[in-house]
């Protein structure tokens, strides 16, 4: 005889499988979009250059001497503060002990007129005939000459011990060392370059551009930097007053979003769209947000809305510029379509969604 339990059991399984599963229902995303129109006229311009430091100097010994020793190489990190090389500090040291020496003959010289004037004034007052003026004149005459010479010899002595001081080139911020031009050893004069340093972080890309064009070119305008692993954004933040070779002006361009790959000296690409009269490379503006992320950093896509069936199409786009706070769309996208510009990075390809400004479905 079977158990109620087991009777039970059997029919539960029995009903179970007898009925449909219901499937879960997909959640239905409002997006935000804008229908592309709006065409970025002009010609897209590229000028090659350089990338370099925003911060950089050149450092010297303010003395002259022979190298001792050279603490940093390039491509080291170092601190405010850090010695990076050493002039040999003997001749400077025989410096100090000399001046401190004059110093004291100094004193002693002028303590002595010292005394020699205060009695000449004593005797001048407690006994007129028993001196001169002419002699109290002379007395006070060695006194201050002595004085002079005092202070010349201390500011002798202050000389030395700064020029000892400056045997040590210190680093006078942190960053780090791009150029080192002298050995140990090796003779330096004052004012000669022994390292270029760098803060780091912040980079900018250096081009020259002809001057057909700088007068389209304004510090703010915006624009990318493409170097050989990457592009990056960039904003125009020196333009040169003065034509140099070739008639060209240098422009320098911060680049914005900087990382650790870029580097001085690497080639860069500065690309910056003119409102020319001719034609040239041109796209659609559509906000930066609208962009999503790829599989690598340079791919681009955005999620274009499929009216037929409510979901959004992820479609590769290549950009060639900026314009403000848009993207110059070149390839991938044409006069009415509607892409997403709100919640781009929690979208999915053929994700159903609905619209918030239904308008741009027609």
């Amino acid at each position: 005889m079977r158990s109620p339990i087991c009777l039970s059991l059997v029919i539960l399984l029995v009903s179970a499988c007898g009925g449909e599963v219901a499937e879960p229902v997909e959640r239905v995303r409002a997006v935000k979009t804008i229908l592309v129109a709006e065409r970025a006229s002009g010609q897209m311009r590229k000028f090659p250059g350089a990338v370099e430091p925003v911060d950089n100097s050149s450092l010297s010994f303010e003395v002259s001497g022979l190298v001792q020793e050279v603490r940093a190489d390039v491509g080291d990190r170092f601190e405010e503060g850090q010695v990076l090389a050493v002039v040999d500090k003997k001749p400077f040291e025989l410096n100090v002990e000399s001046a401190r020496a004059a110093l004291s003959r100094a004193e002693a010289q002028f303590a002595e007129k010292e005394t020699a004037y205060d009695r000449e004034r004593r005797i001048q007052v407690q006994d007129a005939g028993a001196t001169t003026q002419r002699a109290v004149d002379q007395a006070r005459a060695a006194y201050e000459s002595l004085r002079e010479n005092v202070n010349f010899s201390r500011a002798k002595l202050d000389l030395a011990r700064r020029d000892l001081g400056n045997t040590e080139l210190r680093a006078p911020f942190e960053g780090v060392v791009s150029a080192r031009y002298v050995e140990d050893f090796e003779e330096v004069t004052r004012g000669m370059p022994v390292f270029d340093v760098f803060i780091e972080g912040a980079m900018q890309a250096t081009v020259a551009i002809p001057e057909t064009m700088i007068g389209e070119v304004y510090i703010g305008l915006r624009g990318e930097v493409r170097l050989p692993n990457r592009v990056y954004q960039a904003v125009v933040s020196e333009v040169g007053s003065a034509a140099t070779a070739a008639n060209a002006f240098p422009v320098k361009a911060t680049i914005i979003d900087a990382d650790e790959e870029v580097r001085p000296g690497m080639t860069a690409e500065l690309s910056l769209l003119f409102a020319l009269e001719e034609e040239g490379e041109s796209g659609y503006l559509v906000p930066i947000q609208a962009l999503a992320p790829g599989q690598t950093r340079d791919d681009r896509h955005v999620f274009v809305y499929d009216s037929e069936t409510s979901t959004v199409r992820k479609t590769a786009v290549q950009s060639s510029g900026l314009v403000g706070n848009q993207a110059i769309i070149t390839t991938g996208i044409g006069p009415g379509d509607v892409i997403v510009v709100a919640g781009v990075p929690f979208l999915r390809d053929g994700q159903p969604v609905m619209l918030l400004n239904p308008s741009h479905g027609g």
